[in-house]
């Protein structure tokens, strides 16, 4: 099965002569022409990797909302020479999926294959059962289990608790929280989130899940915050 890639890089010519290259090597290739074209075609399609060019500051924010939007994308930057080591360091990816260019097609093909298989054996890790106190996450079947009883959740409340989860003892602001969980900005007066927070908290206490609880950060949002065994009742 062909492997589906997205090119949204500045320079055409250039975009052109590496899509051509990899639809040699047996992939399955789409060009973007814009930033605003590029997370189009990421809402609407699935990508084994995106590869993307830097530039300067402007792409570094690019990318970081790239991410926001969608937490599991599988990106590759092609850094440009002219770009600083300090926007260098600010780039949102493992040092593995950072290549400065210039660089043989050959490099940028293997890159592109690191990127894959990072991505891979990151989801084969992330599919193993997570054990925190009297919680614990099967990702792989969609649980979450207190106690080894199944929690019954919604689907957005599933989302959301496994949000918090992943940044245990660690806030997470609303204006991540909402892309997220719910695939859109924070309204001005939305208060959405915190519907779905108390129905957590609720199930999480009627369950008897007493060395977890989830705390309001104020003016930022919510953290999962493991107990220690002086908290717990």
């Amino acid at each position: 099965m062909q492997q589906s890639l997205l090119l949204a890089l500045h320079d055409e010519v250039f975009e052109a002569l590496i899509a051509d290259f990899l639809v040699f090597c047996n992939y399955k290739v789409q060009a973007a022409y814009s930033q605003k074209d590029a997370l189009t075609c990421c809402q609407n399609s699935e990508f084994e990797v995106v590869v993307i060019d830097i530039e300067d500051e402007t792409d570094i924010r690019f990318l970081e909302y790239l991410l926001t939007l969608q937490p599991e994308l599988n990106v590759l930057a092609l850094v440009r020479k002219s770009v600083s080591p300090d926007i260098k360091t600010r780039i949102p990816l493992p040092e593995e999926q950072i290549l400065s260019l210039p660089a043989p097609l050959v490099s940028i093909l293997e890159a592109i294959k690191v990127t894959i298989e990072l991505r891979q054996n990151a989801k084969l890790q992330s599919m193993s059962p997570i054990m925190i106190g009297s919680l614990c996450i099967d990702r792989q079947n969609g649980l979450i289990l207190i106690h080894n009883s199944e929690l019954t959740l919604t689907g957005t409340e599933f989302s959301l608790l496994e949000l918090l989860i992943d940044h245990l003892n660690e806030p997470v602001s609303k204006d991540n929280i909402y892309p997220k969980v719910l695939g859109r900005p924070k309204g001005q007066y939305d208060r959405a989130i915190d519907v779905h927070i108390s129905s957590i908290r609720h199930k999480l206490q009627q369950s008897g899940c007493n060395d977890l609880c989830i705390e309001s950060v104020r003016g930022v949002g919510y953290q999962l915050r493991q107990l220690d065994h002086r908290e717990i009742p």
